[in-house]
């Protein structure tokens, strides 16, 4: 692995002879050319980019003084958080599409993401970071294959984000405090620069939390945690060379259940108490001891010299994701079976990840070529003492036929072309060539590997073209339409191919070799409007409407019903497909001391064919979100005071298929409506004081995507910023 890695970083150097940094990453602002402009200053930044996309800024992350990642973005149109309250179990879902391998993430350019059984699969303290950016649905030529849903690109926080033109190095410490689970979060950053181009940021974090408590005035058992994060960042920029290097490190141990994406603990009856001794003892039972690591480090380099045809960049990452969890020694006497996973856990992920890209001018023409490698390696292995004397079983010692090991290599060629028709008319049209090579391990347990009932681990290999197409015209200065589509496609992921069960199960014992790739038809269209003087002198008004159509081919389910009858079929199989549609609108309006955003999102979809029997009736995609409308308005009260208010409304969700698929907890829900308050005190440049309310009225309600989890109740934040 090592070996193929260096020799592609070594072929893409030496082929387009210059670094680049990775599209995700930024300029520092030294890069940019300062431009004068006369005219009002907003005390709320319009911040409607383009149809199908969104951004959050800084001054929006500290605002929002979120919890997670997943709570920070579900205010964008389009994006859901898919989990409950309890931390380590949100997803992100946009525009119906929940599942991790659907969507790219890239934090400083570096691929990160983790996958297991009602676990979460993005993690970071939002206080890293300086900006999210999303591109909704697979139209973005440079994000990870499969991104059916999307791709998030979040850039961390840098020196030059909070040093004043004039001075040369300073501090920052934080505190805050949040009442739904009697949380302390505190940090200490420091950050200078210097007149030869180098610039340093390190930052460190700490939260600690008990349960959280529901609306209804129960606590949350074992959603309590300690989290620590770090950031190191440096950057030096000289002349057209432009370098950065970041690592960052998040760490979260806590008592959670062992399957974390669920509602309230199961009940301790009169029997566990006897069997395990005592209350106390059959409760922690049901929870694991869970430790959960993550560590990126990103190299970005970007060469722009005054030149039309170079404008190259490079970035190389990798990252680890490790999971370690722990029954209590209570269960080491107690029968724990296989699906159960064992009484000692450990999955890791490790990630290495190139990309190489050159940015030419010709004459209309703006051409960008690329390359991309990423090597994932997943390892999983349990103890489970049960099996501590069965040979067949390794002695307690195997992987989960369930969630097996493995590696997955990714190459990846790309060119986009876009071409200015005319001042008004922009036409961009991109292709890009996969080739996806997974290999699984061998299991240490016989029962899972075993020839002779189709067990098979050898290497398979996919791959195809993704041909995607843009239209963009300027109707007006202030009006623009957007169109694309795009031909994308995913390989089935190691659960997918490797998935087996033990020799003498009934049925679907075999690996899954034969899948095909899915595909994907995404069409989007849209719709934006910026001007002023609307409706009176100096007022901004800004809209945007986007409306998408996702048409999957030949999408990899479990075999269910009349789709696993025989023992020699693999655990998975390519159905019909699905689809999904639905619009997302926004509205900004600023008028001298006032601002108000409001957004409306739908999707709705259905599954061709049951997911039990693909030739059965169509049924409802069970990923898809509610109907949600959000509303906020605010106002700059002095120079030093803003504040604002936000409604949420979910409507009820009760298009959900009719025999729920085994894999997934999703249940009708209730419509809810609940309130945030927002609130910033700035006297100075070096002083700043937010609190927030989210839930202001303490609502009790169980959003649909949270698998059945109830949602946090009131919780009042308050966080205060002092510069040194």
């Amino acid at each position: 692995m090592q070996s193929s890695f260096l020799r592609f970083i070594i072929l893409a150097a030496l082929s387009v002879s210059a670094h680049t940094v990775s599209a995700n990453a930024s300029s520092s602002p030294s890069d940019i050319e300062t431009v004068k402009v006369q005219g009002e200053q907003l005390k709320r930044p319009i911040t409607l980019i383009s149809p199908g996309k969104s951004t959050l800024e800084l001054d929006d992350i500290q605002r929002e003084q979120a919890h997670n990642i997943g709570e920070l973005v579900m205010k964008m149109p389009g994006v859901s958080l898919d989990g409950g309250a309890r931390p380590g179990s949100e997803r992100i879902n946009v525009w119906g599409f929940s599942h991790p391998s659907a969507l790219s993430i890239r934090v400083d350019g570096a691929p990160v993401g983790f996958q297991q059984y009602r676990y979460g699969s993005f993690f970071l303290d939002p206080q890293l970071l300086r900006s999210v950016r999303v591109i909704k649905g697979d139209h973005n030529v440079r994000a990870s294959v499969g991104a059916f849903a999307g791709s998030f690109v979040m850039e961390t926080k840098e020196a030059a984000d909070f040093l004043d033109a004039d001075a040369s190095i300073g501090a920052m410490a934080q505190a805050g405090f949040n009442s739904v689970n009697q949380q302390w979060k505190r940090s200490v950053t420091t950050y200078g620069a210097s007149d030869s181009g180098w610039s340093v940021l390190l930052h460190g974090s700490r939260r600690d939390a008990e349960d959280i408590e529901l609306g209804n005035g129960d606590n949350f058992d074992f959603s309590g945690y300690r989290q620590h994060s770090l950031l190191g960042k440096i950057r030096y920029q000289s002349g057209a060379h432009n370098m950065m290097l970041s690592h960052t490190r998040y760490d979260d141990q806590g008592r959670k259940p062992w399957a974390n994406r669920r509602g309230a603990m199961p009940s301790v009856s009169d029997y566990k108490i006897k069997k395990y001794g005592s209350y106390e003892a059959a409760l922690f039972a049901a929870s694991v001891d869970n430790h959960y690591r993550e560590y990126t480090s990103t190299l970005n380099y970007h060469y722009q010299p005054f030149n039309d045809y170079i404008d190259t960049s490079m970035v190389i990452a990798h990252s680890q994701n490790h999971r370690y969890w722990e029954r209590p020694d209570s269960t080491y006497q107690s029968y724990i079976t296989s699906g159960q996973y064992g009484h000692q856990v450990w999955l890791s992920y490790e990630r290495w990840f190139a990309e190489i890209t050159n940015t030419s001018h010709v004459g209309d023409h703006e051409i960008m070529i690329g390359a991309q490698y990423q090597d994932q390696n997943r390892d999983s292995h349990v103890y489970n003492h049960t099996y501590r004397e069965k040979p067949e079983k390794n002695y307690g010692y195997f992987t989960p036929y369930f969630e097996p090991s493995g590696e997955q290599r990714t190459s990846s060629v790309f060119v986009q072309d876009t071409y200015f028709m005319t001042p008004d008319l922009e036409l961009t049209a991109s292709l890009r060539y996969n080739h996806i090579r997974s290999q699984g391990v061998p299991n240490t347990a016989p029962d899972y590997n075993d020839p002779s009932v189709g067990h098979d681990y050898s290497a398979v290999t996919h791959q195809g073209w993704e041909p995607r197409i843009a239209l963009t015209y300027d109707v007006t200065p202030s009006t623009q339409i957007k169109a694309a589509y795009a031909y994308g496609l995913k390989a089935p992921t190691i659960d997918e191919l490797y998935t087996v069960q033990y020799a003498r199960a009934s049925k679907r014992a075999s690996s899954s070799r034969d899948l095909s790739i899915t595909r994907i038809h995404a069409y989007l269209l849209g719709l934006s409007d910026k001007r002023q003087h609307v409706l009176t002198d100096g007022d901004h008004l800004a809209t945007e409407v986007t409306l998408f159509w996702n048409d999957v081919i030949d999408d990899v389910a479990q075999r269910r019903g009349v789709n696993a009858t025989k023992q020699k079929q693999g655990y998975y199989t390519n159905l019909d497909g699905l689809y999904t549609y639905g619009f997302d609108a926004q509205v900004q309006y600023r008028l001298n001391d006032w601002f108000s955003d409001a957004s409306v999102s739908m999707v709705r979809g259905k599954h061709k064919g049951s997911l039990r029997d693909s030739t059965g009736d169509d049924e409802y995609w069970y990923e898809n979100p509610p109907l949600s409308a959000i509303v906020g308005v605010g106002r700059q009260l002095t120079d030093t005071i803003q504040v604002a208010w936000q409604g949420q409304y979910w409507d009820e969700q009760d298009r959900v298929p009719e025999e729920p698929s085994l894999h997934t907890a999703n249940v009708a829900s209730q419509s809810y409506f609940f309130q945030n308050l927002y609130g910033e005190w700035k006297p100075s440049d070096n002083f700043a004081l937010r609190a927030t309310i989210v839930n202001l009225t303490d609502q009790y309600y169980t959003p649909y995507l949270s698998a059945g989890v109830p949602a946090a109740g009131r919780d009042v934040r308050i966080n205060a910023t002092v510069h040194f």
